[in-house]
Order: structure tokens, then sequence, then C-alpha cells
């Protein structure tokens, strides 16, 4: 077979090549218009600088929308802009775990220092004898979250071009008391997926950056989606920062082009920048049964209590599940300094969708960007 030939098969086994058929192109644009004005209602309601938003069709049609402007005073937004994922890469690191495990070259219940027996600093992590692969993908780790530690943001803002490696991340929470022992409870912290990182490059000999576009970028065609590995970033808009004020960052999160902090630390916390359109296709992809079938799948959805991400809300392996009213929603949530994501895919409709906005400051949008994907998706339906 050619490789041409190859490529289009793969891309038919994504879904991301689909039939003309099912919704003709005056219907397409009939919905695009629908989601349109609701994305300006929601802008008009609130006070943000702007968003971009994609919802994916079951039968793989994509709507792309965008609002408002890059900042105040700045030019407006297009489908094409990219920005910061934050969390939402999570899925990312959880997709290549999956992969791992159904080649068996990782288990669920493997227990994380199989992979550190010759680095006597990794007993200086909490719970580090006895946290799993599975307790790190859920955040049961009791690992506090080095990412928000006053000492570590006072040493990314002294340093802006400093790259920082994997275990300096870690370090921030060596000696800790564990929050909890490990399996018990449930906490959120970046700390979980830094380690998982370390993990998949240690069982695959390879970088995760490079595994993300071997298994996930390229496959799926998810050509927008970039690692955010240094301050400069082609094609990621200004982001105005508020609540990242608060970490030493701010007002604007790019200054003459770069980030004010060196992108580079998130990594497996986060680590890519990206448009609505691609975030909106890997949930489809990642969510359904397009990339994990049967038993990995169920796994994927297998999740406990999580409270502190708001009512109803339970995680998984790398993905927040939720009751709405259009039924389950699973998905991914991501902050960075100047920008906010929601992705995410309704399984009872086939339907997956993506908001992205240029301000951390939550409460300027007025509403959870959950809801603001509801209300889009009940405008295509």
């Amino acid at each position: 077979m050619t490789n041409l030939f190859l490529r289009c098969l793969i891309l038919l086994l994504a879904g991301c090549v689909t039939s003309n058929t099912s919704i003709s192109n005056p219907e397409l644009e009939a919905i695009t218009t629908s989601c349109q004005e609701k994305l300006e209602a929601i802008y008009a309601s609130g006070s943000f600088p702007g968003a971009t938003a994609s919802v994916v069709l079951k039968d793989g049609k994509v709507v792309q929308l965008a609002v408002g402007n890059t900042e105040q005073g700045g030019r407006a937004l297009t489908p094409k802009d990219r920005m910061l994922v934050g969390s939402a890469g999570k899925t990312w690191v959880s997709g290549i775990v999956q992969h791992l495990v159904a080649k068996k070259v990782l288990s669920y219940d493997n227990k994380a220092i199989e992979w550190f027996q010759n680095d006597e600093w990794f007993l200086r992590i909490p719970n580090a004898k006895d946290v799993t692969v599975r307790q790190l993908l859920k955040h049961q780790s009791g690992l506090e979250r080095y990412e928000f530690k006053p000492e570590f943001w006072q040493e990314l803002m002294l340093d802006p071009d400093r790259v920082w490696r994997p275990k300096e991340l870690l370090e921030f929470v060596f000696d800790d008391q564990p929050m909890f022992q490990a399996g018990t409870a449930w906490a959120y912290a970046d700390t979980n997926y830094i380690l998982l990182g370390m993990i998949i490059e240690r069982a695959t000999g390879q970088s995760f950056y490079s595994l993300a576009d071997q298994w996930i970028n390229q496959p799926y065609a998810l050509y927008n989606t970039i690692p955010s590995n240094r301050r400069r970033l082609k094609g990621v808009v200004q982001g105005t920062v508020i609540g990242g004020q608060q970490l030493g960052v701010g007002p604007l999160a790019l200054s003459n082009g770069a980030f004010t902090y060196n992108v580079q630390f998130e990594w497996c916390g986060g680590g890519f920048a990206s448009t609505a359109t691609d975030l909106a296709q890997w949930a489809r992809v990642f969510f359904s049964h397009r990339f994990l079938q049967g038993a990995h799948l169920e796994e994927l959805l297998n999740a406990v209590p999580a409270p502190a991400l708001g009512p109803n809300r339970s995680y998984g392996l790398g993905v927040i599940l939720a009751e709405t009213r259009l039924g389950q929603f699973y998905g991914h949530d991501g902050f960075m300094p100047g920008y906010l994501t929601a992705m995410g895919y309704f399984p009872e409709f086939g339907i997956s969708a993506a908001i992205q906005v240029n301000t951390d400051d939550g409460r300027a949008i007025g509403m959870p960007l959950q809801e603001a994907l509801v209300e889009l998706v009940e405008c295509a339906m």
C-alpha cells in the first residue's frame, strides 16, 4: 500500500474524514450560525477579551467559532489561534499510558518505585514505596501540588529562561508529609503527572512529546497542537492575567511575543498549546471507542468523587466526569496564567466540544466553561 493510501486509512479510522451525506452544507451553515450567535451572547454577557470554540457533530463535521479580540485593542480572534490548554493536556498523558497498558508495557497497578530503583532521591517522595500508576492517574497518590507552592513561582519568575527538569519540579515536595495514605482519598496535583511523564519516558526510551506526536497528534490529525516547551510559541495569542497575578504573573502573559516565564515547566501537567478545534477533535477520539475499547475505556471512566472540582464531579484516569442536562459529560478543564480551557464529549449524543478563553478570570465569563459547552452543543442539536 502507498503512503498516501495508508494516511487516508488512518484518518478514516480516526473519524477525521467523514461522509458528506449526513448533514448538507446549508444545514451545517445553519448550525454554525446558531452556535456563533450563542457564543456572541456569552461574550456580550461577560467581560473577557475573547474566545474560540468548536463543536464536532456526531458524523464528524466541525463547527468552528471565534469571538472578541486577542486583547484590548488587539485584532479579532480566529479559530486558528492557539492558546495554552493547561491541564486539558493531561489527557495526552493518560492516552499514552493507556496505550502502554494495552501493549503490556505498563500495568495500572505497577508501583511507581519500580521505575526508580536506582534513584535514591525517589524515597524522598511522599508515599514513595506505595503509590501506583493508577493512583497517579487518578490523583490518589497523596502528593501535594508543587505547581502552587510560592517558592516554586518565585524561582520560576526570577529566571524566565530556566529550563526545568522533571526532578527539579519534584524537589518542591521532597520530604513533605503525605496528604493521605496512597489510594485512600483524592487531591488534584500536577506532581502526579510529572511522575507519570518520567515513567513513560523510562518505560519507552522516548520523550513524552515524541510519543504524543507519534501516537496521538499525527494519527488523529491534530496538526495545530504543539508542545508548550519554550517561551516563544508560534500562533499563541496574548492572555490577560487576573488570577495568575497571585502567582507573580501579569497583567499579560506575553511580552514582545514571549511568555514572561518559561511555560516549559508544565510538561506532563498540561504542556500543550492548541486550538479549540483540535481539542474538540481529540475529545471525540479519546473519550469514545475510537481510541480505547472495551475494558480500557471502562478503566478510563472508572472514577472517584472529586468534590474540589465542583458539584457532582468525579475523576477517572485523566478525565473529569460530570452530569449535565445533556446527560453524562467526559472531559477536562485547563488553567494557565492568561488562559482557560474546557473540552469534552457528550456520549449520549456523540458530540464533542471545546472552548478556550484568553483570560484566566473565570468570573469574567459569567458561567462555568462546562456550561458554555452545554449551551453550544444545545445549539448544534
